[in-house]
């Protein structure tokens, strides 16, 4: 096993505060940080009953009036899709666009990358949480997984994808029905880039894997394990880059053209599990995204990866959870524990780890 270091400290801050009479007051910061990027991420335990001051729950009847007006425009609900969305060239997509049960893959009208897709997950124009069946993920990232290996195979310069998705305006979308996102560049993006670099990094230090190692460490430790999906590990991680962040690791699968069927429905079942606890919590947007290492090339120091995360709830007047702290000095603020997300996340994925 390797060197990892699940690395934190405390400071102490004191004031006079006049939520307690002006009394002389000293608050416990815990700074951790993260064993393969250094990545900070800062917990103050006086927020640990005061959650809503940072993360207010969601406003359901909020939620169902902005459902019920962008319905009336939505380009992509009651088959509007079929006019709307443009289609891919015949020599990548024959048919123009992808479809699997309820999901569609079509073009990104405005792509960020040579090869950018949209799958809409689904013919509901919006869902609560707890309402991403396996089934509906599964399709989505089955349709993902195919576009990623047409690109790839028509174009194999074009190594490098994520799939990704951004649920509901606070978390970025411009759109209200659930999709993801497939992104494919001949080039890694600035975080998959530090992915990669520093597991090479930690290997040529250590002469092991440093995903293999962090597994063995969560499990051993067992405080952030939640379950095993065959070949994925879940866990909450230990300094995160976001509110509630899970990640999962396939142990076995350097890239994303090493996926079997298995695999994908280990993920379809992780997320709606994970949606389910965060349904559980109150919240209502989410993003991810899973990373792979270059596609057809041995990278045995990496395995694919997930990041999820949750953002600002759907309520009128939500604050940004992205501002200097995270936007430049990049750090987080630890809402919840890990360790407690993780007991909660275990329930929904029917397994202790």
């Amino acid at each position: 096993m390797g060197k990892i270091a699940f690395t934190h400290w405390h400071e102490q801050a004191m004031f006079h505060n006049p939520l307690h009479g002006g009394q002389l007051t000293a608050q416990d910061i815990e700074v951790r940080v993260d064993p393969l990027t250094g990545h900070q991420s800062i917990f103050n335990s006086a927020l640990e009953d005061k959650v809503s001051i940072l993360f207010p729950e969601t406003d359901p009847a909020y939620a169902a009036e902005r459902a019920g007006e962008t319905l009336k425009t939505c380009f992509l609900c009651d088959g509007r899709w079929r006019e709307t969305t443009p289609r891919y060239p015949s020599e990548l997509i024959p048919e123009g666009r992808l479809v699997r049960g309820e999901t569609v893959l079509f073009p990104n009208l405005f792509p960020l990358a040579a090869h950018h897709a949209v799958v809409m997950v689904g013919d509901l124009h919006y869902r609560e949480l707890k309402d991403f069946p396996p089934s509906l993920l599964y399709d989505a990232l089955s349709a993902s997984m195919d576009f990623i290996a047409r690109c790839h195979a028509a174009d194999p310069e074009t190594a490098f994808f994520t799939i990704n998705a951004n649920y509901l305006p606070p978390a970025g979308a411009s759109v209200v029905p659930p999709h993801l996102q497939i992104l494919g560049s001949t080039r890694p993006g600035t975080h998959h880039r530090l992915l990669l670099e520093a597991s090479r990094e930690y290997t040529v230090r250590n002469g092991s894997n440093y995903w293999l190692d962090l597994v063995d460490a969560e499990w051993t430790e067992g405080l952030r394990n939640i379950a095993t999906m065959g070949d994925s590990r879940w866990i909450t991680a230990f300094s995160p880059v976001g509110v509630h962040e899970v990640n999962a690791i396939w142990t076995r699968r350097e890239h994303f053209l090493q996926w079997v069927e298995d695999d994908l429905r280990a993920m379809a079942e992780g997320l709606s599990g994970i949606l389910r606890g965060c349904h559980e919590m109150g919240c209502s947007t989410f993003n991810f995204s899973c990373f792979s290492g270059p596609l057809g090339r041995s990278t045995p120091e990496f395995r694919c990866m997930l990041r999820f995360v949750n953002r600002q709830n759907l309520m009128p007047h939500h604050r940004t959870d992205d501002y200097y702290f995270q936007k430049l000095l990049r750090n987080e603020i630890i809402v919840r524990r890990p360790e407690v997300l993780a007991e909660l996340f275990r329930r929904h994925l029917n397994q202790a780890g």
